[in-house]
């Protein structure tokens, strides 16, 4: 038996990484931890992104739009910020906070607590989802269990289809919209080399992956680190590009997933 002497999460940090979800359950367990960010990720076309958040807000009670569908914190950030722009505008057709406030009414579907509590930290209040709803396909269920009329979906330019798809097969109407892409970092692969070279074999270190596209082009470098993945979409993907993960978290969420690892470092 050992006990994970490193953890190195494939993954972006918060902004403020000490108050990372992630890294404070890691200093909870007295684990030592590094972030290798995988992905880099551009806004696309913030200027539109406000004209049509402009345009659903004046149209809210009009409208069969009823709910947004936002699922990971890249889109949740571009809607904040889009939000924080019109709110400071100058333009004098605009009523800036109605607008603000009425984006906010809207019923918000997401998947997984971190990024629940990432949107309720933006003045959304109506959330669905979250800790509820662990990946797309528990999402989708619920959606189509709702059966709202339409929803907007704010995804990334690459995204599984398991929600548009669903809804569409039970008859809901969902619009996606595109406000954000995706590219791999061009130093995820030597950041790792460095990590897994500082760590002998008779050392365990632990390679955490939380997205298919964030453990894309990787797997084949992974070494003797053993695998933990954050949720079943993850795991498949791990599975079918020939690394069956040692640990997969039962909700995705850090308490779930250093639960995981370390019941499998005590077996």
């Amino acid at each position: 038996m050992s006990l994970p002497r490193k953890i190195v999460f494939f993954k972006n940090p918060t902004p403020d990484q000490d108050r990372d979800s992630y890294a404070k359950a890691a200093r909870a367990h007295g684990l030592e931890y590094e972030f290798v960010p995988v992905l880099t990720h551009n806004f696309v076309d913030q200027d539109g992104l406000k004209d049509y958040l402009v345009q659903i807000a004046k149209e809210k009670d009009g409208t069969v739009i009823d709910s947004l569908i936002i699922t990971s914190q890249r889109a949740v950030e571009a809607l904040a910020m889009a939000l924080r722009d019109i709110s400071k505008s100058k333009n004098s057709s605009v009523d800036a906070s109605n607008i603000v406030s009425r984006v906010r009414e809207f019923r918000v579907y997401t998947v997984g607590p971190a990024t629940a509590d990432l949107i309720k930290s933006y003045g959304f209040n109506n959330i669905c989802g979250g800790a509820d709803a662990g990946n797309g396909t528990i999402l989708a269920q619920q959606i189509v269990a709702d059966a709202p009329k339409k929803c907007i979906f704010f995804t990334g330019e690459t995204r599984r289809d398991i929600i548009p798809v669903t809804l569409r097969k039970y008859g809901i109407d969902c619009v996606e919209y595109v406000v954000y892409q995706t590219m791999k970092s061009p130093l995820a692969e030597d950041d790792w080399k460095i990590c897994l070279s500082s760590f002998s074999k008779t050392h365990t270190i632990w390679a955490v992956f939380f997205s298919p596209s964030g453990a894309d082009g990787l797997t084949q470098y992974l070494g003797h680190a053993k695998t933990a993945a954050i949720g079943p979409t993850t795991e498949s993907f791990l599975v079918e590009n020939g690394r069956k993960p040692d640990a997969v978290a039962t909700r995705p969420d850090p308490t779930s997933l250093l639960k995981a690892i370390i019941e499998t470092d005590t077996q």
